[in-house]
């Protein structure tokens, strides 16, 4: 049995947009149930997250800009952004207690091998602004606070948008090896994540994008991942995993179109699960997107009782247990992206 932490609170589902808009913590809530339908928590231990100063926001984000959400918080009006992230009232309330999670999930690995955190995954935020519904970037922080006690720490960003803003909130940080795939081409969301973006200064090579086309199902996906993920994780051999599993590169998503299944997501965590142990390195493993709320809820339930050695085979349904197929056009273009990966990454 591995010793997991499933960090919960309450007023995680306060960070919910209004209205049509396809962030709502639902997934969360969902998520919460299958595991306590399944008794889970009889296996991994529940905590509630300690509320973080505001001051240490300042670590990632401006002075400027929290106190630009909390003015906005309270007039619970307009946009933090560009027009992806509304405000509410009291949506500074609630996106602090979401990354107090991660927060606290970085904190636990004195006493865990694997800490989980759902209510995280805000990787577009950047240091002046928020951006895709994200307010502020508890990745960065959890990864900040992490180098206190690990020197080498891999983040592993699966969600079907680039992490835009932890890669540069972390771009010349040597201590930490960014490695994103999602979906890119032209004007899909945030226009950013091409192969050419290796990070920068002392940390140039340690930011890795795999930019994947539209349709990029179960085969290439994992063939990509398998030939320039493993290896450069192989090769920089993290003491930390911070996996941000967003649920929007599953085939049922509204707003990505990459093609991966339960199962193309299970082998992904899988494979981490096994490199984290073969290093002897620590797992904290965070949400992200995900806008079928209920598909998203499933693989976090998934991949939470792989990370917590729980037998869920059974909740795998028949599609679930099928890989799905790329077309020749999508096979041929991701061997292309790999082989330039390859190239530029010395693999």
């Amino acid at each position: 049995m591995h010793k997991t932490a499933f960090v919960w609170d309450d007023r995680y589902l306060d960070y919910s947009f209004p209205g049509d808009h396809p962030f709502k913590s639902l997934r969360e809530s969902m998520t919460k149930k299958i595991l306590e339908e399944r008794g889970a928590f009889h296996y991994i231990d529940l905590v509630k997250p300690d509320i973080i100063p505001e001051e240490m926001l300042y670590k990632v984000h401006s002075k400027e800009y929290v106190e630009f959400v909390k003015k906005k918080s309270e007039e619970g009006r307009g946009y933090l952004d560009d027009g992806d992230t509304p405000a509410f009232k009291g949506i500074f309330e609630s996106a602090l207690v979401r990354v107090s999670g991660t927060v606290t999930a970085v904190k636990l690995l004195d006493n865990y091998d694997h800490t989980i955190n759902i209510g995280g995954g805000f990787h577009h935020a950047k240091y002046t602004s928020a951006s895709g519904f994200c307010v502020f970037n508890d990745v960065a922080l959890g990864i900040k606070i992490a180098e206190d006690k690990f020197n080498r720490i891999a983040l592993v960003d699966i969600d079907g948008h680039h992490g835009d803003g932890t890669q540069l909130l972390l771009a010349n940080d040597p201590k930490v090896l960014k490695i994103s795939l999602h979906m890119y081409h032209k004007g899909f969301f945030p226009g950013s994540g091409d192969v050419d973006e290796i990070g920068e200064g002392d940390a140039k090579g340690l930011t890795m994008n795999i930019p994947l086309p539209p349709g990029t199902a179960d085969d290439m996906y994992l063939y990509a991942f398998n030939q320039v993920v493993v290896p450069k994780l192989n090769e920089f051999k993290p003491e930390l995993i911070v996996i941000l599993n967003g649920g929007d590169s599953h085939f049922t998503d509204p707003l990505v179109e990459l093609k991966l299944s339960n199962k193309g997501y299970l082998d992904v965590i899988r494979t981490l699960h096994k490199l984290a142990h073969d290093f002897n390195a620590k797992i904290v493993m965070t949400g992200g997107g995900g806008y079928n709320y209920e598909s998203t809820a499933k693989i976090w339930a998934l991949s939470i009782a792989e990370l917590a050695n729980l037998d869920f085979t059974d909740f795998l349904e028949l599609e679930d247990c099928c890989y799905l197929a790329s077309s020749g056009f999508v096979k041929k273009r991701v061997v292309e992206i790999v082989e330039k990966l390859k190239k530029i990454h010395g693999l």
